[in-house]
């Protein structure tokens, strides 16, 4: 009776995670663009779903503007200046390196999946760094990388600095790569076979 019900929670809660969260993000932006809708067309013409479509349209087109190289500047600039604040720089700075972790098409092996020996061991990461020449010397070389290595099961992790004889690039996406390590290497979590390359 207990391993039945256990397996039936096991099944059902990673949709109803999922589910309550995208109910969540969806309350969020129809509260927040809803509630500045009504008091500007009115509650005649307004309807539910309507807040959630103007931010969409509203990312849609920032993202627009910032393909453009002299909003690019502009946005760099700013940057620039948000990064020589104490406590702002190192939130925003800790918010854009993980969401540049997401961005495809890096032109550096940044973002990749690797296997990395150390010893007898073999653990899966996502390659984050190979430049240190804007770090303190000693921290790396161009002979080395650095690689995060997610805990499972939980947020968190390390960095290690390990040369790049020591590591193997692996066909796994970078989504893939993470939840491997994430459940534990479960293979009801990632059902796709994936290979190492040499």
């Amino acid at each position: 009776m207990g391993k039945i019900l256990l397996r039936g929670f096991i099944g059902i809660a990673p949709i109803a995670i999922t589910i309550t969260l995208l109910f969540w993000i969806y309350e969020r932006l129809e509260s927040t663009f809803g509630s500045f809708l009504k008091e500007i067309i009115g509650t005649k013409y307004y309807f539910q779903g309507l807040g959630v479509i103007t931010a969409l349209i509203i990312l849609f087109f920032i993202g627009l503007i910032l393909n453009n190289w002299v909003v690019q500047k502009i946005y760099n600039y700013f940057e620039k200046v948000l990064k020589k604040i104490p406590l702002l720089k190192t939130i925003y700075s800790s918010v854009s390196d993980l969401m540049s972790f997401f961005q495809a098409g890096e032109k550096q092996e940044k973002g990749k999946v690797v296997c990395c020996e150390i010893g007898e061991l073999k653990m899966i990461g996502v390659v984050t760094r190979e430049v240190f020449e804007d770090l303190p010397k000693g921290i790396g070389s161009d002979k080395e990388v650095a690689v995060f290595i997610p805990f499972s099961y939980q947020v968190g992790g390390f960095t290690v600095i390990i040369p790049k004889s020591k590591i193997k690039l692996v066909d796994l996406s970078l989504e893939r790569g993470l939840r491997f390590n994430i459940t534990a290497g479960n293979p009801s979590a990632d059902k796709p076979t994936y290979s190492i390359n040499n």
